[in-house]
């Protein structure tokens, strides 16, 4: 199941007897069961119409016939559902949310009717792929990934308002240095005599921004050493502006990247599909999505497009000696936008990401002395003392090691072609 988008099956003969809509909530969902046993009049079976979740399964077993399938609708909680039922003997599969949303509805909608109309959907044959759902192992990953988002946000959310807080009374703003910043703070609070209801707040918002601050370190250790055992992650990182966190966002939300069948398709999954100059409806609805003048049309996984416009900003900042960071720069002094530039390096970035995911060999030996660089940072990031533990050697071994796994059957003629 977990391997490309799960194509829909023709061939209704084989298809189950009973065809089974789900409509899911945080606490309840519907259903709405279906005999499919006249391949040419579906009738309804039976409907649940406030079942709790906690109870499904055990609903299933008395209520539901093993030759069946289950259409959920994409939601927050619809991989855990599927996983609950594929584990008790069910098959369930996952689609849009989207795919009933046109449909016309002669009553006031409801979770029942839109359990329905799900397994009416798949009667009918208008359901064409099923939506892709990650492994276990995976699944942990995307939460990992979550975790680092939401704590970042919450690092910010109180940098801002400390800032706020000194902008407001006059004290003297707090330098933009995360590791120092609750240090000076906390040393003009006692050389300024700050007293009241404002030394109360700032000292809460110090606290609550040393253990933020502090969590987020330990899930950047957590993501560092993840992607330290895993090759295909660090095969990413050949790419200029692409750290180690970027490499696992892309690589926890992909998991199989033979799902994609070009790389244009990568990159619109990570929300790097460009607006175009059009008049349809479509492209009128993604140019609101994105923002007047955006360059992007606002779709995709915003983790992955995070980390890959933040490469891109670090091609033109950081590597503009690269080929790719002479073509942006080149574009840059045409005219083009800086954010515009920034956003086509990022999926430039994905379609590189696309291949070395594939397992697609490197093509020449140009990068290699950048990958070391890279790799030796990376070491440091860990720590040599953690590195001496995993028996992974000093800086230069290490790197020496992973450039040789990704470039070592390349001829070094290549190496100034």
């Amino acid at each position: 199941m977990n391997a490309k988008k799960q194509l829909r099956r023709r061939n209704i003969e084989d298809e189950p007897r009973y065809v089974i809509g789900m409509d899911a909530h945080s606490r309840k969902l519907a259903i709405s069961i279906w005999d499919w046993s006249d391949r040419f009049n579906a009738c309804i079976h039976r409907e649940i119409k406030c079942l709790d979740i906690e109870a499904m399964v055990k609903t299933y077993e008395r209520c539901v016939d093993p030759d069946s399938i289950t259409i959920i609708e994409s939601s927050t909680n619809s991989a855990t559902l599927k996983k609950m039922l594929n584990e008790a003997g069910y098959r369930a599969e996952i689609v849009r949310a989207d795919i009933i949303a046109n449909k016309e509805r002669r009553r006031k909608v409801c979770d029942i009717v839109d359990a329905k109309n799900l397994a009416l959907a798949y009667i009918k044959g208008d359901i064409d792929e099923f939506v892709w759902t990650p492994s276990d192992k995976y699944t942990e990953y995307r939460d990992i990934m979550f975790a680092y988002r939401d704590t970042s946000k919450e690092v910010t959310r109180i940098s801002n308002r400390i800032w706020n807080i000194c902008s407001r009374k006059g004290y003297k703003l707090p330098i933009r240095n995360a590791t120092s910043k609750t240090a000076t703070l906390r040393k003009m609070i006692a050389e300024t005599g700050i007293g009241g209801f404002a030394k109360e707040q700032l000292e809460m918002l110090l606290d609550d921004y040393d253990r933020l601050f502090n969590r987020k370190k330990e899930i950047s250790r957590k993501i560092a050493e993840i992607v330290l055992f895993n090759p295909r992650m660090l095969r990413l990182m050949q790419l200029h502006g692409v750290n180690y966190k970027g490499a696992f966002a892309l690589d926890a939300a992909v998991e199989d990247p033979h799902r994609f069948s070009t790389a244009s398709k990568l990159s619109a999954y990570g929300g790097f599909s460009p607006i175009v100059d059009s008049s349809g409806e479509e492209e009128e609805y993604a140019r609101r999505r994105g923002g007047l003048k955006k360059p992007l049309d606002g779709e995709g996984r915003r983790d992955v497009k995070f980390f890959f416009t933040e490469a891109g900003q670090s091609v033109l900042t950081s590597c503009a000696n690269s080929d790719i960071g002479k073509w942006g720069w080149a574009m840059v002094n045409r005219g083009k936008p800086r954010n515009k530039v920034v956003c086509a390096i990022g999926r430039k970035l994905l379609t590189y990401s696309w291949h070395i995911l594939r397992g697609d060999p490197t093509p020449n030996r140009h990068s290699e002395a950048f990958f070391k660089r890279k790799m030796r940072s990376f070491h440091q990031t860990i720590g040599a003392k953690r590195m001496h533990e995993l028996g992974l050697g000093t800086r230069d071994q290490f790197a020496n090691a992973q450039a040789k796994l990704i470039y070592g059957s390349l001829p070094e003629t290549t190496v100034n072609s």
